[in-house]
């Protein structure tokens, strides 16, 4: 138990609880984006002043959304791959990752609704 302790005070020294909540923050921040364009596809009005369709709106922030989503998930992969059970570590973030994107993209649909 000592040794479970001094490892994870060097982790906390070494700022894993700032890590941790920026890359859960980028992943909820990427979350409310997706969600954002795929309403955005299913009201079909015009945005930014009826300059842009929402289709066209819509696409953007979906397709910018998953580029930043994938930059997360690989950031939080590489930097479990330092760690010792790493393969299944990545596993559960992995997991995590889809459920807990899939879950807000609901609460923001059904909050829209």
């Amino acid at each position: 138990m000592h040794k479970f302790w001094e490892r994870f005070l060097c982790l906390l020294d070494n700022d894993i609880s700032t890590k941790i909540f920026d890359n859960i923050k980028n992943l909820l921040v990427c979350a409310l984006m997706f969600a954002a364009g795929t309403n955005a596809l299913k009201n079909g009005r015009h945005v930014f002043f009826d300059l842009t369709a929402s289709n066209l709106a819509g696409w953007g922030i979906i397709a910018i959304s998953a580029i930043l989503t994938l930059l997360n998930v690989c950031d939080g992969l590489r930097k479990l791959a330092k760690l010792r059970y790493h393969t299944a570590l990545q596993i559960v973030l992995f997991l995590a990752y889809v459920l807990v994107a899939g879950r807000i993209v609901e609460v923001v649909w059904n909050f829209r609704a």
